[in-house]
């Protein structure tokens, strides 16, 4: 990364060589993207730039006169490959982990995903099929005799997988009470399964298992409930809390967990837009407004609200 940063911001840094570098390429071919760890979402948007402008790289900066033999190295471009294509499936990942209304289930399902497709990954290169890594496809087309290794890079895939199973391990714990909540009439009538529901809802959440577990037989077989379950409104919202009120409080609680700290985040990056030193007259009760209307979903009826208001009667 250190070489792609210093290439770069050698032409797209001084606006006479991004002249230089636009005359050079041609006018449909887009710009160098520049890339900063602080906007660390850029990184795969950065390398596939550099990937797709390489050729023009190489011929401008010879035209220069520096001396970047690497960029015409098989493997090195081999490895560029690999990490446009392997950082651009990090980065949807990371946008699906993100934004407003996202439930820990949600995210949890996401990360699963991901590192179910980690080996699908892996087999795609030790055969050397290439469908899921467009770029090193493009690569092996373009250089039918090119060694390639794929131990090399499947020895990354497997390091990112390791540390997602560390990183992750704690949703493992919660995995089947998610599933759980998400839908509860799974295998209703298997015994077994009540039982381990049960248990670790009490293991968790340190309530009494017998009471826990004639909850679930009970809602499993609650005939009112279980009809409109799979009519598109909320599920535990039907529940009655004076019929269920251990499960009703599990799984809100449940629900209530922050699967990430966008929201956190966001609402700090705006409190430092509005909160600068150019508005010195704000009160603490000017910035919690803003800060409600900047993470609040509501909108306001304009027109309702201007046509209520009480002009002066001289106007």
């Amino acid at each position: 990364m250190d070489i792609y940063f210093k290439i770069v911001n050698s032409i797209k840094g001084k606006s006479l060589q991004r002249r230089l570098f636009a005359q050079k390429s041609d006018d449909t071919v887009p710009e160098l993207t520049l890339h900063t760890d602080v906007r660390w979402l850029s990184r795969s948007k950065f390398l596939q730039r550099f990937r797709d402008l390489l050729d023009e790289i190489i011929e401008f900066l010879e035209d220069r006169g520096d001396d970047y033999q690497q960029l015409r190295d098989l493997d090195w471009q081999c490895d560029l490959e690999f990490l446009a294509d392997f950082t651009g499936k990090l980065s949807i990942l990371n946008v699906e982990l993100q934004g407003k209304d996202r439930t820990i289930t949600e995210m949890i399902s996401s990360i699963a995903a991901f590192q179910s497709q980690t080996v699908s990954m892996i087999v795609d290169i030790d055969k050397k099929k290439f469908h899921q890594f467009a770029n090193i496809k493009d690569h092996m087309e373009k250089h039918p005799m090119y060694n390639f290794i794929p131990k090399k890079y499947t020895a990354e895939i497997k390091a990112v997988a390791s540390d997602f199973e560390i990183r992750f391990s704690d949703f493992k714990k919660i995995e089947k009470l998610l599933e759980f909540s998400s839908f509860p009439f799974n295998n209703s009538t298997d015994h077994g399964d009540i039982y381990g529901i049960a248990k670790k809802i009490s293991d968790i959440f340190q309530m009494d298992f017998t009471i826990l577990q004639s909850e679930i037989i009970t809602l499993r077989c609650d005939i009112f409930v279980k009809a409109r379950s799979s009519s598109g409104l909320d599920f535990w919202a039907l529940v009655a809390n004076e019929k269920y009120p251990n499960l009703k409080k599990c799984i809100e609680q449940l629900h209530s967990c922050f699967g990430s700290t966008y929201l956190c985040e966001s609402a700090f990056s705006y409190l430092k837009q509005t909160k600068n030193k150019h508005r010195s007259r704000l009160t603490d009760a000017h910035t919690l407004d803003s800060l409600r209307l900047a993470i609040s979903n509501y909108l306001p009826d304009f027109a309702n609200l201007a046509e209520d208001y009480q002009a002066q009667c001289s106007h």
